[in-house]
């Protein structure tokens, strides 16, 4: 950016800042969306950053390069966007957590003695399986990832977790019955 563009800018001339814009635009767009996977969220922070840029001009060294300059301040925003959306997908995992787990109890609430025995079953098994197993099986069955995902979550491969999924429906399966065999004799 030259002296007096920066001079124009400065008292007022919202078209010599809409050039600069048009200018880094594509650029800062780009470097948003690589860092971001949601356009949208790239775009906001686009938009900030040119805020934030507009804001502080009078801190901007003419020595350095704008758009490395722009790129810096464009880096803080995608960093909050991102903390933002950890924070975002953790609120909603714990809400469906809480979800399911009330509608599992409601559901449990209107079950017969028989499906009550085998939830109950189910729930002591799931507990009685090795950490990574349990683990594995709630990824899977109640939070609905695919084995890609699991795999690449627990730093495993994919065989590893087909693998240990099929092992534990195996016991699950010998465990639900033997406590079942178990409360029907009783």
């Amino acid at each position: 950016m030259q002296q007096v563009t920066r001079e124009q800018i400065q008292r007022g001339d919202l078209d010599a800042y809409e050039m600069v814009v048009r200018q880094y635009q594509g650029m800062l767009l780009g470097y948003a969306t690589n860092r971001l996977t949601d356009i949208d969220a790239a775009q906001e922070v686009v938009q900030l950053t040119f805020i934030r840029a507009y804001e502080q001009l009078n801190e901007y060294q003419l020595e350095r390069d704008f758009g490395v300059w722009l790129c810096v301040i464009c880096k803080h925003f995608i960093l909050t966007e991102l903390e933002r959306q950890r924070r975002e997908s953790r609120n909603l995992g714990k809400f469906s957590h809480f979800l399911r787990l009330r509608v599992g109890e409601q559901m449990a609430g209107s079950c017969d003695d028989g499906q009550r025995e085998l939830v109950s079953a189910m729930r002591d098994c799931v507990q009685g399986l090795r950490s990574q197993a349990a683990l594995v099986v709630r990824l899977r069955y109640e939070e609905r990832q695919s084995c890609q995902s699991i795999a690449e979550s627990l730093d495993r491969t994919v065989t590893w977790v087909t693998s240990t999924l099929s092992r534990s429906r195996k016991a699950l399966r010998a465990c639900i019955e033997s406590r079942l065999s178990d409360e029907a004799t009783i």
